[in-house]
C-alpha cells in the first residue's frame, strides 16, 4: 500500500497564518496603547471588547484549521478504501472514463489522486466503485 504525507503542507501555511494574523494584532493593540491620548485613557470596557473580539477570532481561526484537519482525514479513509477496488472514474480533459483497479492513493497539495492502472485521477472524479 502506498500512502503519502497527508496536507503537510497546508498544516504549515494555517500555522503560519495564523501567527501571522496574531502578530498583527498583537502590533496593532500596542501601538494603539502607546499613542493613546494620556488625558482620555482607553476605557476598561473597550479593552476588553477588543481582547474578547481577539479571543473569538482566534477561536474560529482554530476552529476552522480542525475542520480542515477533520475534511482531510476523512478523504484520506475514503480514499484509502478504494485500494484494489474497480473504479470508473472521468478524467480531465478525456471524454471517455478511465477503467481499471486502484493500486495507490496519492495526497498532494491539490488534492487527493487515485493511480488507476498506472494512470493517475482526482478521487472525486469516481463514477462507480465495484468490488
Amino acid at each position: 500500500m502506498n500512502v503519502s504525507s497527508i496536507g503537510a503542507t497546508s498544516a504549515g501555511a494555517s500555522q503560519a497564518t495564523r501567527t501571522n494574523s496574531r502578530d498583527q494584532f498583537l502590533k496593532l493593540f500596542l501601538t494603539q496603547l502607546q499613542h493613546q491620548n494620556p488625558l482620555e485613557p482607553m476605557q476598561d470596557r473597550d479593552f476588553l471588547m477588543q481582547l474578547a473580539q481577539f479571543a473569538q477570532v482566534e477561536n474560529a481561526e482554530e476552529m476552522a484549521h480542525t475542520l480542515q484537519q477533520l475534511q482531510t482525514l476523512v478523504t484520506a479513509t475514503q480514499a484509502a478504501t478504494l485500494l484494489g477496488k474497480h473504479v470508473i472514474a472521468l478524467r480531465e480533459g478525456e471524454p471517455a472514463p478511465l477503467e481499471g483497479r486502484v493500486s495507490a492513493v496519492r495526497f498532494t497539495a491539490d488534492g487527493v489522486w487515485l493511480v488507476v492502472d498506472g494512470r493517475e485521477v482526482r478521487a472525486q472524479h469516481v463514477l462507480q466503485v465495484s468490488a
